[in-house]
């Protein structure tokens, strides 16, 4: 059985990419859509505590430098966690992946002297 060529073989290839492209998406979209909307919940929940919060701490005449100080030390509480730690490490380690990739790429394409 020998290959196909020509356009046949370019129409297989095309349909088989976005075949494979329409699955990844969808398949995408059903894993990431969920923990996006529960993302957005979580930030609008936090949004309304934080606006209580603040509110509450401008009326009892608390001073702005006790309201900031107390403000840092909830953001850094909240930075803390173990998930958003392993989060941000996976982040540094694909990024510098990345870069070494594209730094072995681009040094690839370079003529030698």
């Amino acid at each position: 059985m020998r290959p196909a060529t020509g356009r046949f073989s370019r129409a297989v290839r095309v349909t088989g990419v976005t075949t494979v492209s329409l699955v990844t998406l969808v398949l995408g979209a059903y894993l990431v859509l969920p923990l996006a909307i529960r993302g957005v919940l979580q930030a609008l929940d936090l949004a309304l505590a934080l606006c209580v919060w603040l509110t509450t701490s401008l009326d009892s005449q608390a001073g702005v430098w006790t309201v900031v100080s107390a403000v840092g030390r909830a953001t850094a509480s909240a930075l803390m966690t173990p998930r958003v730690l392993a989060v941000g490490g996976a982040l540094v380690l694909v990024s510098g992946l990345s870069l070494y990739g594209l730094q072995r790429l681009l040094d690839s394409n370079e003529e030698p002297r």
